[in-house]
């Protein structure tokens, strides 16, 4: 009986500690500890392709944010993607943020290209230069059917 006791304390203190690495694990991917100010653009697209919430935003290859909110427009039926990034940065507000992929199935991805203007893009602006995300099987179709 005491044995029993004690292999069932014994799992319940290692069930206890793996909820409690994995909740301090999940919390910090989800930024709940790193306060990390953050700037909030908007971009419509016609076509966004495989994009999703979470997705990388990335200036020359380096991730500087996140994809935080899709949303449809209602009047233009355009997507409205609205990416977090980290407020440091300081984006013109004539740069082209394009929907890109890693590879040909890999996971989408919004690189911004900055442009050169001397105003930067402040919280919940709009992003003039958007360029939609460009599938392998519309290339295909274009080049087969015309």
């Amino acid at each position: 009986m005491n044995k029993k006791i004690n292999i069932e304390f014994t799992l319940g203190l290692l069930i206890l500690i793996i909820s409690l690495i994995s909740i301090f694990y999940y919390s910090s991917k989800i930024n709940l500890f790193n306060n990390v100010e953050t700037l909030q653009i908007n971009s419509s697209f016609f076509d966004i392709g495989n994009t999703s919430i979470g997705n990388d935003v990335k200036i020359n290859g380096v991730k500087v944010g996140e994809v935080s909110k899709i949303k449809l427009d209602q009047e233009s039926y355009m997507a409205i993607i609205t990416s977090s990034i980290e407020k440091s940065f300081q984006i013109p507000d004539d740069s082209v943020f394009k929907i890109s992929n890693n590879g040909f199935i890999g996971s989408s991805y919004i690189e911004i290209q900055l442009g050169n203007s001397k105003e930067p893009l402040k919280n919940n602006d709009y992003s003039i230069n958007n360029i939609d995300a460009v599938s392998l099987e519309e290339i295909i179709n274009n080049f087969i059917f015309k």
